[in-house]
């Protein structure tokens, strides 16, 4: 798989605190299983030992189903791991950084939250953007809301994939794509999940019926 071809349309965040109880790597295992098509490690209280061991098992799990592991804010991390690529906020790592680290081939996402940031990511390389957070979300509590147009505008002024970030459950899932999403980043909407298998394979068919 090139980083060309990587698909974005139900995309796996980590975080161990809404797995309701269930054990981390059986629960990642299970939304692989059922389909999901991209993974980001996000352990943000992971010390750099923590990170690496859960990575590498991560990655062993995702080279498994044949799916594409990029890791939280950490290029040395990403590195060493052996992932895909990386996925950068504002106030992290320069791209440059990120290419010169991981070559050419490596996935680097960039998150945007106004055209400006989005073009300008996109001129520097990014391979995909994440725009959000289009709703309320646990794991971010200070984010700021994206209106559904700046979205819309983020979409139509650059040319590689936005991803739509932030809160997003399955009932908010047919109506990011609707505003020209390619796919949507999801943490709770996916591992704290009642039955993830089933939410999984729902997402894929929805997204599969507005293709």
């Amino acid at each position: 798989m090139t980083k060309k071809t990587i698909d974005y349309s139900v995309y796996l965040v980590t975080d161990t605190h809404c797995l309701k109880g269930r054990d981390f790597y059986a629960a990642v295992e299970e939304a692989l299983k059922a389909g999901v098509t991209l993974v980001q490690l996000r352990e943000k209280d992971a010390s750099w030992e923590e990170l690496l061991a859960k990575g590498k098992r991560v990655k062993a799990l995702c080279d498994r189903y044949g799916v594409p592991l990029l890791i939280d804010d950490n290029i040395a991390a990403a590195k060493e791991i052996g992932a895909a690529g990386v996925h950068l906020g504002q106030e992290d790592a320069a791209i440059e950084k990120a290419r010169q680290e991981l070559g050419t081939d490596a996935v680097v996402g960039i998150s945007a939250h106004n055209v400006a940031e989005a073009t300008e990511a996109q001129r520097r390389g990014a391979d995909y953007l994440g725009a959000g957070a289009l709703y309320p979300t646990g794991s971010k509590k200070d984010a700021k809301l994206l209106p559904a147009q700046t979205f819309r505008a983020i979409v139509a002024a650059v040319q590689i994939p936005v991803v739509g970030i932030g809160g997003i459950h399955e009932d908010q899932y047919a109506q990011v794509l609707e505003l020209g999403a390619s796919g949507c980043a999801m943490i709770s909407g996916i591992l704290g999940a009642e039955d993830i298998t089933a939410t999984v394979t729902r997402l894929k068919a929805l997204y599969a019926a507005r293709r």
